[in-house]
């Protein structure tokens, strides 16, 4: 996705964190990075940080490693004095969490020497560019979303944008699921024999990239050699085939999925997190058949996806890849009331992670369905995202009144029996979301038929019949928005006793200004990470 070599100067040297050895890396390295390492005289230096956290148990965590092998390999200052420095800057840091922990950054310290240096072939100066891969993506991810996500929008002209129509600020949905970044190090496995098809995996999963699927006999046959199980259950779905399948190039290999897993209790847990290789012919596998799986359709109407755990994951996340850190704990429950409120949901969002997470641009996470519907989201300030997502619901129900004005003078004139049913009906329920999605495709065909007749009242029915299926009004923001700043908009929200819906996301402190208490802290509490205070200047 990106130049990493932008930047690079001639004989200058490039430090690259990688799982591969020398042969492998050289399959995945693209030509025109080789070829620009030998027609500018780079020297490459790889290490395996990933692998040396993990022995040394930081997890993840990489960056000691790295920036000891960064001062080892540019000698900026002598390594011995680099080392000292970073061993007395570890102590300072972590000194407080006990030896332990500072000692583990000792040992990321001592083993960022265990880089080597890769040989840069001279016949890669007269590589050709890469065959460019088979894309089926959208003329707007691919002229506007890629570049951008490979931090060259600064580069695109205006006409760019002038041509997809994004002046007035909206944004293709969706493109999130053309990232396909696969960054994790991780990735779950499903073991079918210990699965006991309870869904919690793609419950629990911050990012929507581990789901159930459901195919009957036709659909299997259109794969080869993916792994099912019999449904068991619901009675609707009995016969039927049940996959656990993770989307390998979007997951962000938290193992959360194979931590909440319950298994069988014999025999062990369903899933488990092994390397993960983009290269390798098994995960290959897995990316083909997770995108042949998602356009397979949705089995979701086949049960009461409100009724449990398992059967909400058989609806389509309508939030999903989205930005949040790995194992984000906020995002599943954005996902779920995507999955059960999705196709007429409208949201108001604070700023904040939820609103970063939610829609930074290029990148939205809210999609839509087969049938092209999806969440609305807009965001607004910190401390008035409440009264914002009031004022959407009363527009709304401001807007609802006006359909059911102009549907009464279609009762009290001349439409058909149909018709003067159909908007008597809607009238009636027009507060109930099932019963008006049952009605509106029926009352569109009414009213599109009558305006094609001339009639001037269903011509302006036309236009508001996007309002004739009841919509989901949510309200969304962390703790400091609800608790702190935005409270007396909250609690005035609340007290109108109109129909809206507010998630608080509660992370108990603010996270983004240095982890001070907030309303939401518990009594006496103390946040971790700021135990002993924020150091700011005089």
């Amino acid at each position: 996705m990106y130049d990493v070599t932008r930047g690079l100067q001639k004989n200058g040297q490039f430090l690259l964190n990688t799982i591969f050895d020398d042969d492998e890396l050289e399959k995945f390295m693209p030509n025109k990075v080789k070829r620009y390492f030998a027609q500018n005289n780079i020297t490459v230096y790889t290490i395996n940080a990933t692998k040396i956290a993990q022995e040394i148990g930081l997890g993840n965590r990489t960056n000691t490693i790295l920036q000891s092998a960064f001062f080892r390999i540019t000698e900026v200052i002598p390594v011995e004095l680099a080392v000292e420095k970073m061993k007395a800057a570890a102590l300072k840091s972590y000194g407080a969490k006990g030896q332990d922990v500072v000692d583990l950054n000792y040992a990321a310290i001592d083993r960022g020497g265990e880089y080597k240096k890769l040989t840069v072939k001279p016949e890669w100066a007269n590589l050709p560019d890469d065959e460019p891969k088979a894309d089926n993506a959208p003329a707007f991810v691919k002229e506007l979303v890629r570049p951008i996500n490979a931090q060259a929008g600064d580069l695109l002209p205006v006409s760019a944008f002038a041509k997809h129509g994004t002046a007035d600020g909206s944004w293709m949905v969706g493109t999130a699921a053309y990232e396909k970044r696969g960054v994790e190090a991780f990735v779950p496995a499903w073991n079918k024999d210990n699965c006991i098809q309870c869904n919690q995996c793609a419950y629990i999963c911050p990012h929507a990239a581990i789901r159930p699927f459901v195919l009957t006999d036709e659909e299997l046959a259109q794969f080869d050699g993916l792994e099912t199980l019999e449904m068991k259950a619901p009675a609707a779905m009995k016969g039927m085939h049940f996959v656990i399948e993770p989307s390998v190039l979007d997951c962000l290999g938290c193992g959360n999925c194979a931590d909440i897993c319950p298994g069988n209790p014999k025999t062990g847990k369903a899933l488990t997190m092994v390397p993960f290789n983009p290269d390798k012919a098994e995960n290959k596998k897995m990316a083909a058949d997770w995108d042949k799986l998602v356009k397979v359709p949705s089995k979701q109407a086949l049960v009461d996806i409100k009724s449990n755990v398992k059967n909400s994951q058989f609806a389509q996340p309508l939030f999903e890849f989205s930005g949040a850190c790995s194992g984000c704990g906020e995002t599943p429950y954005v996902k779920l009331i995507s999955q059960l409120f999705g196709d007429r949901q409208m949201i108001a969002n604070a700023t904040g992670c939820s609103s970063i997470y939610s829609a930074s641009i290029p990148s939205t996470p809210y999609t839509k369905n087969e049938k092209g519907q999806g969440p609305v989201f807009n965001n607004s300030l910190f401390e008035d995202f409440c009264e914002f997502g009031l004022g959407m619901a009363l527009g709304n129900k401001k807007m609802k009144e006006r359909v059911a004005k102009l549907l009464q003078e279609m009762i009290d004139g001349n439409a058909s029996d149909e018709y003067k049913a159909l908007a008597q009906e809607w009238i009636d329920n027009k507060e109930d979301a099932e019963k008006t999605k049952e009605i509106a495709p029926k009352l569109r065909k009414c009213i599109a038929e009558s305006a094609a007749k001339g009639c001037p009242v269903c011509k302006e029915l036309q236009t508001l019949d996007h309002y004739l299926v009841k919509r989901s009004q949510w309200i969304i923001g962390g703790d400091g928005a609800s608790y702190d700043i935005g409270y007396g908009g909250l609690d005035h929200v609340i007290a109108s006793g109109e129909d809206v819906n507010i998630l608080v996301l509660d992370t108990e402190v603010y996270s983004n200004t240095g982890g001070q208490a907030s309303k939401a802290t518990p009594l006496g509490a103390i946040a971790q990470f700021a135990a002993q205070g924020k150091r700011i200047r005089g």
